[in-house]
């Protein structure tokens, strides 16, 4: 493959692999961060190591106003820019109970707000075809009413994806990728982390690999557009609290 891709939330967990895969695939890659410093340098390392450019560029995406300079700057420095990774996400737990206005609209700036402003300004600047994959959650296949703002963030972003892709074709491709749980996360052990895998009905779960390996699929599939693809292994078949099979 060649091109250039901006990836968001660069700087750590999922972000930064997808990076550094891209830069594998040939990518020459924008890697945006926020307060993950050491991290996106890390990246960027990866990537140069791997033969292509890296770029790091800092935003914070609680203001919309700095995703059409963001997409800016990376076409000012790769202006070669046909991929956009919407990677960086805000997953704060709080329940009908807790929320607040501010806490709200921070999950819904940053989870879908933001996405959708970047993929306004990239389909406006790039010169040639594109493509955008957004990185959503495989709750949205299993609504609970914990992480209430986060979760309605994630299901904003799903439609958003379909509706982004209706307006930016025959231009941009938009798709998107609902992870399982991939990463430990708070205080669950290693032990928890895998039964929860072995529990699935292909008995695992996602990896970052898997994810990384479903971003590089849709980046290079050209009839592919406004599909969210479920990769948790196969996790989604069953409904909250439902008995899964042993």
């Amino acid at each position: 493959m060649t091109g250039a891709v901006l990836v968001t939330g660069a700087g750590a967990r999922l972000g930064k692999a997808m990076a550094v895969r891209f830069a594998q695939e040939g990518y020459d890659v924008a890697l945006h961060y926020n307060t993950s410093d050491t991290g996106a340098q890390e990246a960027a390392a990866a990537i140069r190591a791997a033969g292509r450019e890296a770029v790091l560029l800092r935003a914070d995406l609680a203001d919309l106003d700095a995703c059409a300079d963001l997409v800016s700057h990376a076409l000012d420095a790769l202006p070669h820019l046909s991929g956009l990774v919407n990677s960086a996400s805000v997953f704060e737990r709080d329940s009908l109970g807790t929320m607040t206005e501010d806490f709200y609209r921070r999950q819904m700036r940053i989870n879908a707000e933001a996405p959708l402003f970047l993929g306004q300004a990239f389909w406006r600047g790039i010169a040639g075809e594109g493509w955008i994959i957004n990185m959503i959650d495989a709750k949205i296949r299993q609504i609970t009413a914990e992480f209430f703002s986060y979760t309605l963030s994630k299901l904003a972003l799903e439609d958003g994806t379909r509706m982004l892709a209706m307006a930016c074709a025959p231009k941009v491709r938009v798709n998107a990728i609902a992870p399982g749980l991939i990463l430990r996360s708070g205080a669950q052990t290693d032990a928890g982390f895998e039964a929860v895998h072995a529990c699935n009905p292909l008995r695992r779960g996602s990896t970052v690999d898997d994810i990384c390996d479903m971003a590089a699929m849709l980046a290079g599939a050209r009839a592919t557009t406004g599909q969210i693809v479920t990769v948790d292994g196969g996790a989604h078949f069953y409904s909250p609290g439902h008995p899964q099979n042993s």
